[in-house]
C-alpha cells in the first residue's frame, strides 16, 4: 500500500504492523465515506472515522519508539557529606564529687571534777563565744579547800622562817660556840620547811585550780547542742559529756577524689592541686552554694579500700546554711576561654589514642585528638585546628582521602551526630 491514497498529505513513518493497518482502514474508509450518497450512512461513517483515528493515537503513543534522548551528562561520583566548623568558645567544666560536711573544730565538754550542779547558763541551740561561761558546779566544798590550802601556806611560811633563822644563828655562832652536830641539825630543819612551803603552797594553787573548774566555760566560739541536765545533777569526768560545741564559721567539707584525679591534677597544674579550679557546693535541694570554697590540705595517704585520697576543703557558713554532717555534691570548676568541644559520638577511642574525622582543603583526613575533659554530652578537646577545617558529622564507610567529596556545612546549633 502506497503511503499517498487520494491526495492524502498524512504520511506518518510508522514501522508498528498495528498502526499501519489502522492507517489503512482510516485511508479506504475515507475512499468509500467519498462516494457514500445516503446522508446517514455518512453520519455513521464519521463515527467510525473518530472510533479509529482515537484507536490510532493510542497505538502510536504505546508503541511508536521515543525520540532520541540528549547525550547523557558525565556521572557525578562525588559523596557529600554534612560536616560543622570548628568553633572556639569559652567553656566551663565541671567535676562532681559527693562530700559532707563537718565542722573544723568540735568539742564534747567534760567536767574535770566532781560535783553537783549549781548554776546552768546555757541551752541547746545556743551561740556561744570563747570564754562564756556554760556550768557552774555547787563551789563550797572547793572554795574550803583553797582556804584550807593557804592556810596550809602560811603555817609552812611560819616554818620555814623560824627554821632559816635558826640555821643563820648557828651558823654566824661559828664551831667555838655550836657543834658540828647541832649545825648539821638546824641546816636540815631549815631545808626541811622550805619544802614543806614549796609543797603547802603546790596544794593551794591545784586547789585554786579544782576551784576554777566548778565554773565551765566554752572552749571555743560555735553552737551548743543538745543539753540534757538539770541543777542538782551529780557529774563526774566519767560521766557521759554535758553538751558539745561546734564549729560552724568556717566550716569544712571533705570529699575524695581517685588516685588517677589526683595524678591529671597534679600534672595539669604542675604539681597545684585544684589551681585555677573553683570549688562550690551543691546542696541537696538542688540549689548552688552561694559562697565558694578553699582547699586545705589533702590527707596523707590513698585509702586501699577505696583507691582515693580524701580532699578537705573550708567554707564561709555565717548564715549556719552548711550544717554538720549533712551529704552535698562538690563541684569542681574550671574555664577555658579558647576550648574546643566535640560530639562524643564522634570521637573514636581507638588503643592508640583518640581520632576524628576532619575535612581539610577538600579531602577527609583522620586526626589525632587530645580530650581534655568531659562536658555534658561534648568532649572539651586541645585546639590545634586549621582556619577552615571542618568536622564530618557522618558515619564514615568506605571514603577516604582520595574519595572526591562534596561538603553540606550545618550550623553549630545544628550539628549532631549522624546515625
Amino acid at each position: 500500500m502506497q503511503n499517498k491514497v487520494c491526495g492524502d498529505s498524512l504520511s506518518p513513518h510508522l514501522e508498528s504492523p498495528e498502526v499501519t493497518i489502522i492507517y489503512n482502514l482510516l485511508l479506504w474508509i475515507k475512499v468509500i465515506g467519498g462516494v457514500m450518497l445516503d446522508k446517514t450512512e455518512k453520519k455513521i461513517y464519521g463515527i467510525l472515522l473518530l472510533v479509529l483515528a482515537v484507536l490510532a493515537l493510542l497505538l502510536a503513543y504505546f508503541f511508536l519508539p521515543p525520540a532520541a534522548d540528549a547525550a547523557p551528562s558525565a556521572k557525578d561520583n562525588s559523596i557529600t557529606v554534612n560536616v560543622a566548623p570548628l568553633q572556639k568558645q569559652s567553656v566551663t567544666v565541671k567535676k562532681q564529687y559527693i562530700g559532707y560536711v563537718t565542722p573544723i573544730n568540735s568539742v564534747a565538754v567534760i567536767p574535770y571534777i566532781n560535783g553537783f550542779l549549781d548554776k546552768i547558763y546555757v541551752k541547746g541551740g545556743q551561740e556561744v563565744k570563747t570564754g562564756e561561761t556554760l556550768i557552774v558546779i555547787r563551789q563550797d566544798e572547793y572554795k574550803a579547800k583553797v582556804d584550807q590550802a593557804h592556810a596550809a601556806v602560811l603555817s609552812a611560811e611560819a616554818d620555814y622562817n623560824n627554821a632559816a633563822v635558826f640555821y643563820k644563828r648557828n651558823k654566824a655562832a661559828g664551831q667555838r660556840a655550836i657543834s658540828k652536830t647541832e649545825l648539821d641539825n638546824a641546816k636540815a630543819r631549815y631545808l626541811s620547811a622550805q619544802a614543806a612551803l614549796a609543797e603547802a603552797k603546790a596544794n593551794y594553787t591545784l586547789a585554786q585550780v579544782n576551784y576554777g573548774y566548778t565554773t565551765i566555760k566554752a572552749p571555743i566560739d560555735g553552737v551548743v547542742g543538745n543539753v540534757d541536765l538539770s541543777v542538782g545533777d551529780y557529774v563526774s569526768p566519767a560521766s557521759q559529756p554535758l553538751l558539745t560545741i561546734i564549729q560552724y564559721n568556717p566550716i569544712r567539707v571533705v570529699f575524695s577524689i581517685t588516685d588517677k584525679d589526683y595524678l591529671d591534677e597534679m600534672a595539669q597544674n604542675g604539681g597545684r592541686l585544684f589551681a585555677d579550679e573553683k570549688i562550690r557546693l551543691k546542696l541537696s535541694n538542688g540549689s548552688m552554694y552561694a559562697l565558694p570554697g578553699e582547699v586545705k590540705y589533702l590527707d596523707n595517704a590513698v585509702d586501699r579500700s577505696t583507691n582515693s585520697i580524701a580532699v578537705y576543703a573550708d567554707f564561709p557558713n555565717a548564715e549556719k546554711v552548711l550544717v554538720a554532717n549533712a551529704y552535698v555534691d562538690v563541684v569542681l570548676e574550671r574555664s577555658y576561654a579558647d576550648g574546643v568541644l566535640i560530639k562524643q559520638n564522634l570521637v573514636s577511642m581507638e588503643p592508640d589514642g583518640n581520632y576524628i574525622y576532619l575535612v581539610r582543603n577538600n579531602q577527609i583526613n583522620k586526626a589525632k585528638i587530645k580530650i581534655i575533659a568531659p562536658h555534658e554530652n561534648d568532649y572539651l578537646v586541645t585546639d590545634h585546628f586549621k582556619p577552615g577545617d571542618y568536622i564530618v558529622l557522618d558515619k564514615i564507610s568506605g571514603i577516604n582521602a582520595k574519595s572526591k567529596i562534596k561538603i553540606n556545612v550545618v550550623q553549630p546549633a545544628k550539628a549532631v551526630e549522624k546515625k
